[in-house]
């Protein structure tokens, strides 16, 4: 009898885990998932693919600015940013996904290399100049296209966020622009792309037993991380901007952004056509399920830190 009740409780342990495993695999398929032309599809997989063959960089010019930086965690609406930054004259690259405005050639290079970088300067010498070198190759991808060596450029992948020492290492004068967007409002997201690609190491295995709270703690994670080292080590070259203040009062956000950037004075009402809360700011407070009742003191404590009431 013993030998028979090992069996079935060895067959319900692998039954058990067979059903997590597909259950992780159902998640990770529909995570991030939204509607694209096959076109689209293919067009940005080869680009993608031909990324893997761009020529060896050369010197870039000296006379270029330093670049812009947008970054936040993904969903936290930089696309919106991008599109502000292209009409008030700042070269963001040609080579883009068209969903969300991220850099292609910089996606590519975080998805190599974010991993392997986290822990910048401690990296060993052969990996950073590896590293080095995809990265220069993928900055004359990006610049491809830009009307003159000296004009205003930069590039969005919320990514970037966790390279931050990495591309201030290379571009010492570089200004970093960081969007928050509400931690309540994150966990209900359905952007999880650095979930799927980088959870596993950033938050461990489980992390897709509970998606929304793996995605509060990366929102915490990434956050502090981005604020701490923009403040301490970028000074008056870090600026953070709330997405809820773009949509509520887009105006006055994109004129106190253009005065960091020091760009010229110009008309900003171009620039924000179209910018305004389409209802999705304050969702959270029609969620059904008690997550949000959940959240510890730390939580709390980080939501008055970037300015959100609880």
């Amino acid at each position: 009898m013993t030998g028979i009740a090992d069996s079935i409780t060895s067959c319900d342990v692998s039954s058990s885990k067979l059903r997590s495993s597909l259950e992780r695999l159902r998640l990770l398929l529909s995570i991030g998932s939204r509607p694209q032309s096959r076109l689209e599809q293919a067009r940005l997989k080869l680009d993608r693919f031909l990324l893997s063959f761009a020529r060896a960089a050369q010197v870039l010019d000296p006379s270029a600015l330093p670049p812009v930086v947008v970054a936040a965690v993904g969903g936290s609406g930089t696309r919106v940013l991008v599109q502000v930054l292209r009409k008030a004259g700042w070269f963001m690259g040609n080579r883009v996904d068209s969903r969300n405005e991220d850099s292609l050639p910089m996606a590519w290079f975080l998805t190599k290399w974010l991993r392997s970088l986290r822990d910048f300067p401690n990296v060993d010498n052969r990996t950073l100049a590896a590293a080095r070198r995809d990265f220069e190759r993928m900055l004359n991808v990006h610049r491809r296209g830009i009307p003159s060596p000296d004009a205003r450029w930069g590039w969005k992948n919320p990514r970037s966020m966790w390279l931050i020492p990495f591309f201030a290492d290379r571009f010492p004068e570089m200004r970093f622009v960081h969007v928050v967007r509400d931690a309540r409002d994150m966990m209900l997201s359905e952007n999880r792309y650095f979930l799927r690609q980088h959870g596993h190491w950033v938050l461990g295995r489980d992390w897709w037993q509970n998606p929304l709270v793996a995605q509060l703690d990366l929102w915490r994670l990434g956050n502090k991380r981005a604020v701490e080292f923009g403040q301490r080590y970028l000074g008056d070259r870090y600026y953070m901007l709330r997405y809820e203040d773009l949509c509520q009062k887009p105006a006055e956000t994109v004129t106190q952004l253009l005065e960091f950037l020091e760009a010229p004075k110009m008309n900003v009402g171009p620039l924000i056509e179209g910018i305004r809360d389409r209802g999705n700011i304050g969702r959270w407070r029609r969620a059904s399920d008690g997550a949000m009742a959940k959240l510890g003191p730390d939580v709390q404590a980080d939501l008055k830190r970037f300015g959100y009431e609880l």
